[in-house]
C-alpha cells in the first residue's frame, strides 16, 4: 500500500470544523488526504451520510498516531501499520481523573503503561459506583473463551482541555457546577476488549498488550497479568457544530456474533463456516441468551453482582443482536471495508453498527432532538438492554455521581475524585 509522503488535511480532534454538507450516499471514500477528512452532514440528511461519516471518523481515529504528539496523525504510516492508532493516545479515565483530585498536567504527556481494569461499563452509569473501575455493578460479560471483556473511556484533547481548566477532575468542584457545556469539537471514545488466545486468529483485531485485573470464581479482584487482547467493540462520540446532543457512532468487530439476513419475514442468522463468535453460543437456548449474569446482593452497602447460582464469573454469556444491522447501513459497510485505505488493514474485519443523531438538533420543544435511529446497542457494552438502548436517550440522563445537575451527555464525570483534604476529614 502507498505511504503517504505528507499529510495534506489536518487531522480534526472532533472531526467537526468542517463545513456542514449531506453527503451523497453513494460517494466514494476521500483518499486524496491523510487522513481523510470527515465532513459533518447537515442536519436532517440521509442515513447513509451520517453513516459514511461515522466510517470517515474510524479511518482517522485509527490512523497510526505521530510518536510523541498524542491525537495527531503520523501520515507517513499507511492506516493499520503497528503501534498506537490516534485515538489510543487519548487522555483515559485513569489519567484524567487521579487520586485526591490532582491537577492531571498538560495534554501532551506521556503515555503510561497500558492497565485495564473496568469490566462494566454499565457501572459508571449506575448511582451507587464508588471510586472503583472494577466495581461490579451493572453485570460483566464473558466471552465464549470464558474470559471477561475489558473496558476503558478517553477523551480528545478538547474535552480533556476542558475538564482540566474548569477543575471537573475535582469531584467537589464538579458536583457542584451547573453549567457543564462541553466546546464544539469535544469527543470521547468508549472501547471494549477480549482477551486473545492461541486459538484466536489475532489478524482480524486490532491489538494491544495490556496489565488487566484478573478476578476469582466470584468476580472479585484478584490481582493482574498480562494479556494480548483484541478491539471487540467501539464508541466514538463527538459534539460538532449544530449537533448539541452530540453524535453516536458504534462499531463492532465482524467476529462478535453472526450476520443475520432476512428470510421469510424473519431474521435469521447467518454464521460462516470455520468463524469462531466471540459472543455468541449457536446451541445456547433462546432464553439464555442476552441475559445479565447477576444475582444481586448487598454487600457493604451496595448492591454487587454475584454470579448465578450454577455459574461462575467464567461462565460464558451468550450473546445475539437483537436490531439487526440496516441493509443502507450494511452497503456503507461493505463499501468501505473493500477500499483501498482499509482493505489491506485490519480494520476490514470491523463495521459500524449505526449511527445516531439528533433529527432535529434546534427544536427547543425536543431538547433530546428526536434521536434517530431511536435504538443504537453495541453488543459488547449494551449487552443486556439491547431492545431499549439508546445511547442518546441514556446519556441525556449523565450526572455527576453527587448531582442532580446535567452533565452534557458525558458519564465521565463520575470517575472524578474528592480532594484530599475532603478524604482526610472523611476518615476523621
Amino acid at each position: 500500500m502507498k505511504h503517504w509522503n505528507r499529510c495534506t488535511a489536518l487531522l480534526l480532534l472532533g472531526l467537526g470544523s468542517l463545513p456542514a454538507h449531506a453527503l451523497q450516499p453513494g460517494a466514494s471514500v476521500p483518499q486524496t488526504t491523510c487522513p481523510p477528512s470527515a465532513v459533518v452532514p447537515a442536519a436532517g440528511a440521509a442515513q447513509a451520510a451520517f453513516d459514511q461519516y461515522s466510517w470517515q471518523m474510524f479511518i482517522n481515529l485509527n490512523w497510526p498516531a505521530k510518536a510523541g504528539q498524542r491525537g495527531v496523525a503520523d501520515c507517513s504510516k499507511p492506516l493499520g501499520s503497528p503501534g498506537d492508532t490516534v485515538w489510543q493516545t487519548y487522555k483515559s479515565v485513569s489519567e484524567t481523573f487521579l487520586p485526591g483530585a490532582k491537577n492531571p498536567g498538560p495534554w501532551n504527556s506521556q503515555l503510561p503503561r497500558r492497565n485495564l481494569n473496568l469490566i462494566n461499563i454499565a457501572a459508571l452509569k449506575n448511582n451507587q459506583v464508588v471510586q472503583s473501575d472494577n466495581q461490579a455493578v451493572g453485570g460483566w460479560l464473558i466471552d465464549q473463551r470464558g474470559n471477561p471483556t475489558y473496558y476503558d473511556i478517553a477523551a480528545n484533547e478538547v474535552s480533556y482541555n476542558y475538564i482540566v481548566a474548569n477543575d471537573f477532575y475535582n469531584a467537589a468542584i464538579v458536583d457542584a457546577a451547573q453549567n457543564i457545556n462541553f466546546p464544539s469539537n469535544a469527543s470521547e471514545i468508549k472501547a471494549s476488549w477480549r482477551i486473545l488466545t492461541s486459538a484466536d486468529d489475532s489478524r482480524r483485531y486490532l491489538t494491544m498488550k495490556a496489565l488487566v485485573t484478573k478476578f476469582d470464581s466470584q468476580g472479585r479482584p484478584n490481582g493482574t497479568k498480562t494479556a494480548n487482547l483484541g478491539l471487540v467493540g467501539l464508541h466514538i462520540i463527538s459534539k460538532v457544530e449544530g449537533f448539541p446532543q452530540w453524535i453516536w457512532s458504534t462499531f463492532e468487530q465482524i467476529d462478535n456474533v453472526p450476520p443475520k439476513a432476512r428470510i421469510e419475514g424473519k431474521w435469521v442468522d447467518q454464521p460462516v463456516s470455520g468463524i469462531f463468535y466471540s459472543y455468541f453460543d449457536a446451541k445456547a437456548p433462546a432464553d439464555r441468551l442476552n441475559q445479565s449474569p447477576c444475582l444481586w446482593q448487598q454487600q457493604a452497602g451496595k448492591m454487587v453482582c454475584t454470579p448465578k447460582p450454577g455459574t461462575s464469573f467464567s461462565t460464558p454469556d451468550p450473546l445475539n443482536r437483537v436490531t439487526p444491522i440496516s441493509d443502507a447501513t450494511q452497503q456503507i459497510n461493505t463499501q468501505y471495508q473493500a477500499n483501498a485505505l482499509v482493505q489491506p488493514s485490519v480494520f476490514k474485519y470491523y463495521q459500524l453498527i449505526t449511527t445516531q443523531r439528533p433529527q432535529s438538533p434546534d427544536n427547543p420543544g425536543n431538547p433530546l432532538g428526536q434521536p434517530t435511529p431511536s435504538l443504537s446497542a453495541n453488543v459488547t457494552m449494551e449487552s443486556y438492554i439491547q431492545p431499549n438502548s439508546s445511547c442518546m436517550n441514556c446519556h441525556s440522563m449523565a450526572t455527576p455521581l453527587n448531582s442532580q445537575s446535567k452533565s452534557d451527555f458525558s458519564f465521565l464525570f463520575r470517575f472524578a475524585h474528592a480532594p484530599a483534604t475532603s478524604v482526610a476529614k472523611d476518615k476523621e
